[in-house]
């Protein structure tokens, strides 16, 4: 009976302190995703991005998660600013999420610039303690007249 006190015991401790996915940690991570996007940073676009990363833009062109980084490396893809809205959070089960928002970008692309008003959906999975975006598909924000 001790014996099994303790596995109980243990078991409860370590539930306990496991880190489980949440809204404030995914909120974070979008923040930190543009974040980084803005400003280059290939560390921890490495450490958001699944390895299987689909990204597509609004204008149908595709991007790997190789693909994204080495663009923003060798500047054939330069985002400005980032600026999100309406941004809600859906939580399809405990280790995939979807976010919705829409977003004003400013970037540069082949070195001419552009501003983007963008619908965007990017799909997160809750992967060894942490969040990492699997796919992002944006569109042309629909104007309403």
């Amino acid at each position: 009976m001790r014996t099994l006190t303790t596995i109980l015991f243990l078991a409860l401790v370590t539930s306990a302190f496991a880190q489980k996915a949440n809204s404030l940690d995914l909120e974070k991570c979008v923040a930190d995703l543009n974040t980084a996007l803005v400003n280059r940073d290939t560390f921890r676009l490495r450490i958001l991005l699944r390895d299987d990363l689909h990204y597509f833009h609004s204008n149908g062109w595709q991007q790997s998660k190789t693909d994204l980084m080495e663009d923003l490396y060798n500047g054939k893809l330069t985002y400005k600013k980032i600026s999100t809205s309406n941004q809600s959070l859906h939580f399809i089960s405990k280790d995939l999420a979807s976010v919705n928002m829409t977003a004003e970008i400013d970037a540069v692309l082949n070195s001419k610039p552009m501003h983007l008003s963008l619908d965007v959906v990017q799909m997160w999975s809750w992967k060894e303690n942490r969040w990492e975006l699997f796919s992002r598909l944006s569109k042309r924000e629909q104007i309403q007249e």
